[in-house]
């Protein structure tokens, strides 16, 4: 009886769907794009649903990933394709029969020839590109590279074959760039977008409320001084898209080289992505001739090494009138449709590049329709770049435009730029010391350079934003470059094996650059262990205090050792702030809230306080002189900072000890410079007005109308320290931070309102608790879990159970905060209808895209 139920199942499924049967699939995942578009029901059949079928349209499906159009059945699409190809080519007189590939199909095919798979002609750098072993990719990456002083071929057939291979892989990276570009222009929910844990420690009731409040009398869009900084912002998402555009603009050569001297000082000290010499003989000369030596760059102590020579297949420009000359007799004779010769414009590109990330080092006086057009000349002509015979040259640009869209909001985001670069690195096999030696000394110096740029870029964009790594630690073995000046490192000294190995008492900006990359290493090992879902404490450490006891004796040692104290042994006036700055975030790094610590003890507290008010007060030196060169991440690092120390005073009694004055203070320099951003990135208006209506709460709850410590201070259950209490052999920064007290931005926000909404939240969370208030207490401003006592060993075990949920729910909701406006430039979807639909700040936020 079964066995006829079933064959009369299955003739009924072969009548249904024939075509289902004879391809062997029972039914499509999901509905067709033509019935999903019209929200009507798919009756799925195969190759086409009956309702396509009737309306003679193509029944296809959509890549959920992509949102493009795919065939329902991809495998049977390509045989369908296949077969059509043989068809027109025996419509053409071909036996498609006769045509073979490498990979035999029949016993009666030619054998596979296995040399293609097999590294051969390393000397000549020289494989073949359709290599299919994916255990051959680095040395794919490897002999693929030219390199900068590698000879060009002297045979026909050689050259040939090159350019056919690069012409190949110009136009994979160009398409790459294409798709990175369209898929960083994608408008995506920041809520739905990942955020890690390391962002930040609010807490999470006061926060939430502070995030979602919206006073019934206060019109923020009426401060007239707010509205002007919103403009700029406005101005510089119309310069990404406006018409009005000179695609060859150049500035002055004096101009010019003022803002290249400031990328110099600035950025490639800390990144030196840019030879000087290679830089100012392969871009600089051939647009706008020779460079004035009288202009440091990064050169204050020592001389420009005029003698450079480019290495020998690299296109050198010589004895031709500068391009900025012709450009401008051109220009200013109103010659329509001037074009860029070719051999220009990977000049134009770096040059272009470079200009705009000099002129963004000082993001608070900048132009900002100039810094745009700087970055969209650059663009323009990164087609020339990917079709560069030099693939190092190739990754260069694309970290200049990382760094780019790191310091300003770009269109694609910095993580999808990043993502390019990564690849390419490690396709290069960058990461891979054992392979440098395969490269000429100047080759092998700007390979090291190049990954510790891509290395320090990606440590500080993962240790920010909480993301995995893009090269895990263990896979590097690449060594640090060189600490000579680039003076001493040329293409024409034989006598130099290895510029590593070379010493040198000639002061060099090289000692900036790796200062920074050996704290982008402390704040690595400080993420895997503590932020990373999976991270354990290294086997040589006993516990997780010993560790910590151990990284803080590091930090301490990179600022005594490795930060330079003098201008003269950096070569340059290189701002020491950003030492500073970057000293005070690890140890809140290190000693803040996180997965993996919960409770803070009393040395934590004063810690992180501490380090909090050291980035407040470096934050504010810099808008004070007006040397801040973030927007949006400046924006995240200090708002992430100012709610640290607002918890930090809510929970201990360093705050109550130092004064209300004290704690003013530093609430108004954090105001203070969070307004100033506002009219540089998104997220800048949201981030000020929360901390301005949660600070003042917190002044209100933690000191009373003369100053005093308030009766309802909150109790939080402490641990005994483990870690060594004596201070921090640079604990006296602090002193050297200290900065005038300023006008304190208006506190006057309606907290009665504030606390009404509150009762509400802890009325929704905590409604046993809610009770027990206002049975005993009248006064609607001080919620009850702000009242807690510790009764007992039972009730403080049960209390810090309590605080280690809501830890946890701080540590989950602070990732959302500045979602839908730092997420937006972090992947690089900007634009005046995307600030228009905020105008609130980012106060219209829903509940759950915190909680």
């Amino acid at each position: 009886m079964k066995r006829a139920s079933k064959e009369m199942e299955r003739d009924n499924v072969v009548r249904k769907r024939p075509s289902s049967v004879v391809v062997g699939i029972t039914k499509s995942i999901s509905a067709c794009k033509r019935c999903r578009t019209k929200k009507i029901k798919c009756d799925h059949e195969f190759p086409s649903c009956r309702k396509c079928a009737r309306a003679n349209k193509p029944c296809v499906s959509l890549d959920p990933a992509t949102g493009r159009d795919v065939p329902r059945s991809y495998v049977i699409f390509l045989e369908d394709r296949l077969t059509a190809m043989m068809n027109r080519l025996r419509e053409r007189g071909e036996d498609p029969e006769k045509v073979q590939g490498n990979i035999p199909m029949t016993s009666e095919d030619n054998p596979c020839n296995i040399e293609l798979y097999e590294e051969r002609l390393r000397n000549d750098h020289q494989v073949p590109y359709d290599n299919l072993l994916a255990g051959y990719l680095i040395n794919k990456g490897t002999s693929m590279q030219k390199g900068v002083g590698v000879a060009d071929k002297d045979t026909t057939q050689n050259e040939n074959s090159l350019e056919q291979s690069n012409n190949t892989r110009s136009a994979e990276l160009d398409e790459s760039n294409k798709s990175l570009t369209t898929l960083g222009s994608m408008k995506n929910n920041a809520s739905n977008s990942y955020l890690g844990d390391s962002s930040g420690i609010p807490f999470a009731k006061l926060v939430f409320t502070a995030v979602n409040f919206r006073p019934d009398f206060i019109d923020e869009e009426s401060d007239d001084e707010i509205r002007q900084r919103e403009a700029k912002y406005i101005d510089y998402a119309n310069a990404e898209t406006t018409s009005v555009f000179e695609p060859l603009w150049l500035p002055p050569k004096e101009i010019a080289e003022r803002i290249i001297s400031r990328y110099f000082v600035d950025s490639n000290s800390q990144l030196p992505v840019l030879h000087r010499e290679y830089f100012l003989k392969r871009y600089f000369e051939p647009i706008y001739g020779d460079w004035d030596t009288s202009i440091s760059l990064a050169s204050d102590h020592t001389k420009i090494n005029t003698d450079f020579k480019i290495p020998r297949g690299c296109t050198y420009i010589s004895g031709e009138e500068p391009w900025y000359e012709v450009w401008k007799r051109r220009h200013d004779q109103d010659e329509s449709g001037i074009n860029l010769p070719v051999k220009y414009q990977i000049p134009y590109f770096f040059l272009n590049i470079v200009l705009a990330i000099g002129e963004s080092t000082q993001v608070l006086r900048s132009d900002t329709v100039r810094v745009v057009s700087f970055k969209r000349r650059a663009v323009q002509f990164s087609k020339a770049l990917y079709s560069s015979t030099n693939r190092l040259e190739a990754l260069a640009g694309t970290i200049l435009v990382a760094i780019y869209s790191l310091m300003r909001p770009n269109v694609p985001g910095v993580w999808y730029t990043m993502g390019s670069a990564l690849r390419l690195t490690v396709d290069l096999g960058l990461h891979a010391e054992k392979l440098n030696r395969n490269y000429d000394p100047f080759t092998r110096e700007i390979r090291r350079r190049l990954f510790w740029c891509v290395y320090s870029l990606d440590r500080q964009i993962c240790a920010y934003f909480g993301r995995p790594f893009g090269i895990p630690e263990e896979n590097i073995t690449a060594k640090y470059p060189s600490m000579l000046d680039d003076a001493l490192i040329t293409t024409s000294n034989d006598n130099i094996v290895d510029y590593s190995k070379v010493n040198s008492s000639m002061a060099s900006p090289k000692v900036i650059a790796l200062a920074m990359f050996k704290v982008r290493r402390i704040q690595a090992s400080i993420v895997q262990v503590l932020y990373a879902p999976n991270g354990e404490v290294p086997r040589k450490f006993a516990d997780l205090e010993s560790w910590k006891s151990q990284m803080h004796s590091s930090l301490d040692t990179w600022f005594r050792k490795e930060v330079p104290k003098t201008y003269k042994k950096m070569n340059s006036k290189f701002n020491t702030e950003f030492f500073n700055l970057n000293y005070w975030y690890t140890k809140s790094m290190l000693y803040g809230l996180s997965p993996k610590i919960l409770s803070l003890d009393d040395y934590a507290f004063n810690v992180v306080y501490d380090s909090t008010r050291g980035t407040i007060d470096v934050f504010y030196k810099l808008c004070h002189n007006g040397k801040i060169n973030y927007t949006w991440v400046a924006v995240h690092n200090l708002f992430m900072a100012g709610m640290t120390y607002l918890y930090t005073i809510y929970y201990s009694d360093k705050g109550i000890i130092d004064g209300q004055q004290v704690t003013e203070n530093y609430v108004s320099k954090l105001l203070h410079v969070l307004k100033n951003m506002i009219g540089t990135c998104e997220a800048a208006k949201s981030c000020y007005k929360i901390c301005k209506v949660l600070s003042a709460a917190m002044l209100k709850l933690r000191f009373d109308e003369n100053g005093a410590q308030s009766t309802t201070t909150p109790q939080y259950p402490q641990v005994i320290a483990a870690v060594s209490s004596n201070a921090s052999p640079v604990d006296s920064l602090e002193g050297t931070l200290e900065m005038p007290k300023i006008k304190h931005d208006s506190f006057e926000v309606p907290l009665g309102q504030f606390f009404d909404e509150l009762e509400k939240v802890t009325m929704q969370s905590d409604p046993e608790s809610t009770r027990s208030r206002m049975s005993n207490n009248n006064s609607p401003q001080l919620p009850n879990a702000l009242h807690a006592d510790i009764d007992g060993d039972e009730n403080a075990h049960r209390n810090k159970m309590a605080f280690d949920k809501d830890a946890q729910r701080v540590l989950d909701m602070v990732s959302q905060v500045t979602t839908d406006s730092i997420w937006n430039e972090f992947f690089g979807k900007i634009g005046i209808n995307d600030l228009s639909s905020h105008d609130d700040g980012g106060e219209d936020l829903e509940p759950n895209n915190f909680l």
